[in-house]
């Protein structure tokens, strides 16, 4: 099977394994945390500030009581919203039962005190009004009693009142929430979907008021998705018929318990609802038509103009969730400020009521702008109470004007009380007119302290209604609790605990922001799961394995960045995690199959190239087999031919066959370690001969000297392997006595039987498998390997010490080496001269007597090659006197002796042609 092949099998099957995966709820979950990974990273924009939450929160249950209030202190957070000029008020608290007619404990504690303080200090304040008179002359004691009628009909008309304010303790809150809602006119409640079972009863009975006021006349397409819902259940009929409209507050939660989404529309039976942040905002943007096709819902005749809002497969609207938590997320304003206003106006009621017992005598301004104020101020909140009992708009714009009226005259009085009291009550001082000194200042006393908490409170009140001015007007408010006692808390993408509330406004903002996320079908997913695998896989299956894995790696790096810049940029997502987990594992699956592949071929290779080369040099091969060309290739190396001297006698002194292959054994071992130690590569073992190169099948740029480093190491190892054999009887005494007999050695060389002669040699030549395909060897060819068999075979001549090189060798090794030079020779078959050089020893390691003897040999040959035979033949005489058995300054000298005798002819270009292989 090809390697494409392969590849497109490997990333086929992991596409096929990932898109069954898709389908899990796990894989799924998978793509969702994606999801939320691009989400945290999604460019920073501006949120809405026309959204406000209204928040229950532990402050307000701190000071108004544990909830669930009564439904009066919704009611009085309705009216203050329509105070301050709030567009709608959303409800994310159900209504769904009647609340018992019980003890409105907030009035009780709170209201019903105020009522009775104002009723009896209106009763007081008469009482002493008439007694401070008589006493003080200016109505006699025999008119008293006319008075005592208008003050009769005063106190019956209180009594009244009280009565009225006592019944209110248990009045009907349902009533008055909705009475609230109704005169508000933008309140909006909640709806809740069915699933499982219908209703029934009463709660049934509420459906067709739903389907009448609620429902929402849009057009859907057939194929669109419309939920299984069975019934609807809308708040209690009191609330349902006062309020604005009402949403569905049913969400949409993922698999994993996070909140991604939300369906914005859902049918029940024939009739449409609309989500609770929804519906508000149709009315916001003028009740456009709404479109609802697969995939996308379109808002068509807006004030703000058309939108298309994707969709998800199941109908549900992605949402754009901030990063911050729900404190940090919009405007907030705590339910307390409301209750800290009423408690304001109820203290300035009071502390004005007080001061209508001063004495009217001493204080007149006083007492008189007093009662007047709070006239004002009963009128306001009488007029009110009428706004709410008859949903009477001009009663509640009366009340408007009568509290700010007795504000703003209040703030004027107060600017002047001070000073008034201050000069009224030293003129008295200084003529008290018969009253006590004591009684003015306490009179005096009594009426600073009140002035001064009503300065105190004023200012509370006015910086109350002005962040509540500046913070509601225009804006939708968002009803819900906050407190640590709710347990509508969900988890969106960003947080463990987000209190559900919060998702409305999060609606409203993707919406009016236009900051929609659009998911695509999983149909893009799909096609890009079984197109990427495959492709990458495929396109890099023919480099090498490390720039395989890289390329791949990037493939899918570059893929997951475009899905996050689509994102990013578009707001499009891409799932791409089942289509970067299949190419990761159709990678490693490849790579799995190409390693194994590998370790066959590095198996092969071993077996291959371990009878004749280093494992060094095999380790670079398997790191990289292209290095490695079969078939032939031309490139400048290094040959190396050796052979074992007069082998031929050894082996007929030994006779033993077994012995002979023990010996060529234990000798091509070592030298062949040696030659592998060194780079180079075994050709072939022709008996006792060695064939090797050095540059192949690694490029090996100083083979040359790579080769002349092994000849030398050669030579040196040669001293044990003569010490070992003989030792261990693989030379015997009989193959010593033969080479003896021959003059092969002498007596002083009987330590050294096996005598190994190195021929070296530097050009071009062809290397690579050669043969058949059923028989082939990695080898050498071409003239400059056989010139360097012949050098081999040369050491013969000259009696060398066992190494020769050329001189294309000569010009590569630079002066690493002590070399003695020799003539320039024809060898059999070559026209061209040569110069021979023979290696001596590393010139770092040469002793002082080898150098000296070959710089006189060197000098001689000068002196031979100039035809100077009496001074070559004094200074061939110089080294054979350190060396007398020099073989190559014994033939010079012979020569000397011979050219002494006869010189060389005219023409002789001093080239010497050696006619033996």
């Amino acid at each position: 099977m090809t390697i494409h092949k392969t590849s497109a099998l490997v990333a086929l099957g992991s596409s096929v394994i990932f898109f069954l995966l898709s389908l899990t709820p796990f894989f799924q979950q998978g793509e969702n945390k994606v999801y939320d990974s691009f989400l945290r990273f999604r460019p920073k924009r501006e949120r809405i500030d026309n959204v406000v939450f209204l928040d229950v929160d532990d402050l307000s249950v701190a000071h108004i009581g544990v909830f669930p209030w009564p439904r009066s202190i919704m009611a009085d957070g309705l009216l203050r919203l329509k105070e301050y000029g709030a567009d709608a008020a959303i409800f994310d608290i159900e209504y769904i039962d009647k609340s018992p007619t019980q003890v409105d404990e907030v009035y009780l504690r709170d209201g019903l005190r105020a009522d009775y303080n104002r009723r009896f200090s209106q009763i007081g304040a008469n009482v002493a009004e008439l007694l401070n008179a008589v006493g003080a002359g200016y109505i006699p004691v025999k008119e008293a009693p006319a008075y005592i009628g208008d003050m009769m009909d005063l106190i019956a008309d209180e009594r009244d009142g009280l009565y009225r304010d006592t019944l209110a303790i248990t009045r009907d809150n349902d009533e008055y929430l909705a009475q609230a809602a109704a005169l508000f006119g933008k309140a909006w409640g909640t709806l809740n979907l069915q699933d499982e079972f219908p209703l029934t009863g009463e709660q049934a009975e509420r459906r067709p008021l739903a389907e009448q006021r609620f429902s929402y006349p849009l057009t859907a397409d057939e194929d669109v998705p419309v939920g299984n819902n069975i019934d609807i259940l809308a708040a209690i009929p009191s609330f349902m018929s006062a309020v604005r409209g009402a949403g569905f507050t049913n969400v949409e939660i993922d698999s994993d318990g996070i909140r991604r989404r939300i369906f914005l529309t859902r049918k029940v039976g024939d009739h449409w609802y609309l989500q609770l942040a929804f519906a508000p905002l149709m009315e916001y943007l003028g009740y456009p038509s709404i479109e609802l096709h697969p995939r996308k819902l379109i808002i068509k005749g807006a004030e703000a103009g058309d939108r298309v809002i994707p969709l998800d497969s199941a109908g549900a609207m992605l949402l754009d969730w901030p990063t911050a938590s729900y404190r940090d997320s919009y405007s907030h304003i705590s339910f307390l400020r409301f209750s800290l206003l009423t408690e304001y106006e109820a203290h300035i009621e009071q502390y004005l009521d007080a001061l209508l017992f001063a004495d009217r005598h001493l204080f007149p301004h006083i007492v008189e702008n007093s009662g007047t104020l709070a006239a004002i101020l009963n009128n306001a909140n009488d007029e009110r109470s009428r706004a709410v009992e008859g949903t009477d708009e001009a009663s509640f714009a009366k009340y408007m004007v009568l509290r700010d009226q007795g504000l703003v005259q209040l703030e004027e009085f107060l600017d002047g009380a001070g000073d008034y009291l201050e000069t009224e009550t030293l003129g008295f001082l200084e003529n008290p007119g018969g009253l006590d000194p004591e009684y003015i200042r306490q009179e005096a006393e009594y009426c600073q302290n009140l002035l001064e908490y009503l300065q105190t409170e004023l200012k509370a009140l006015e910086e109350t209604r002005g962040y509540l001015r500046e913070n509601l007007a225009g804006k939708l408010c968002i009803i819900g609790r906050v407190d640590t006692g709710t347990t509508d808390i969900g988890v969106n993408p960003f947080h463990g605990e987000y209190v559900n509330v919060g998702t409305h406004a999060v609606v409203l903002d993707t919406i009016l922001s236009s900051s929609f996320i659009t998911p695509l079908p999983s149909f893009w997913s799909i096609l890009i799961l079984f197109l990427l695998g495959p492709l990458v896989i495929i396109s890099i299956s023919n480099v090498t394995p490390g720039l395989r894995f890289l390329l791949g790696i990037s493939a899918d790096l570059l893929f997951f960045i475009f899905s996050f810049c689509l994102f990013y940029f578009k707001g499009i997502f891409l799932a791409p995690l089942n289509p970067a987990l299949a190419l990761i594992t159709a990678l490693v699956l490849r790579e799995t199959l190409a390693y194994v592949g590998t370790e066959k071929e590095k198996k092969f290779i071993r077996s291959a190239f371990s009878r004749y080369l280093a494992p060094k040099v095999i380790e670079q091969i398997i790191a990289d087999p292209s290095k490695l060309q079969l078939g032939g290739q031309k490139r400048e190396m290094t040959a190396m031919f050796t052979d074992i001297r007069s082998f031929s006698t050894i082996s007929e002194a030994l006779g033993d066959p077994a012995m002979l292959v023990q010996l060529l054994n234990f000798y091509l071992t070592r030298m062949s370690n040696i030659v592998m130690e060194h780079q180079g590569t075994i050709d072939k073992y022709e008996g006792d001969a060695i064939i090797a190169f050095f540059g192949a099948p690694l490029e090996l740029p100083n083979h040359a000297v790579m080769a002349c480093r092994s000849a030398v190491e050669m030579k040196k190892a040669e001293l044990a392997i003569n010490r070992d054999a003989i030792s261990e009887g693989l030379v015997t005494e009989a193959a010593i006595e033969a080479l003896l007999k021959k003059g092969i050695i002498t007596e002083s060389g009987r330590s050294e039987p096996v005598f190994t002669r190195i021929g070296l040699n530097t050009g071009d030549m062809v290397v690579g498998n050669m043969g058949t395909p059923n028989k082939m060897d990695y080898t050498i060819m071409g003239d400059a390997v056989n010139l360097a068999a012949r050098l081999e075979g040369v050491n013969k001549q000259y009696n060398t010490r066992g190494i020769l090189i050329s001189e294309y060798t000569r010009a590569q090794i630079g002066e690493e080496f002590l070399l003695r030079r020799l003539d320039r020779v024809r060898v059999v078959g070559k026209n061209e001269p040569i110069r021979l050089y023979e290696i001596v020893d590393m010139a770092d390691a040469a002793s002082a007597e080898d150098a000296k003897r070959v710089g006189l040999f060197n000098a001689a040959l000068d002196f031979f090659e100039n035809r100077d035979w009496a001074a070559a033949d004094e200074g061939f005489q110089a080294v054979l006197e350190m060396a007398p058995l020099d073989g190559p300054g014994l033939i010079y000298r012979k020569r000397c002796a011979a050219f002494r005798k006869k010189t060389a002819d005219d023409n002789w270009d001093g080239v010497f042609n050696l006619d033996e292989k």
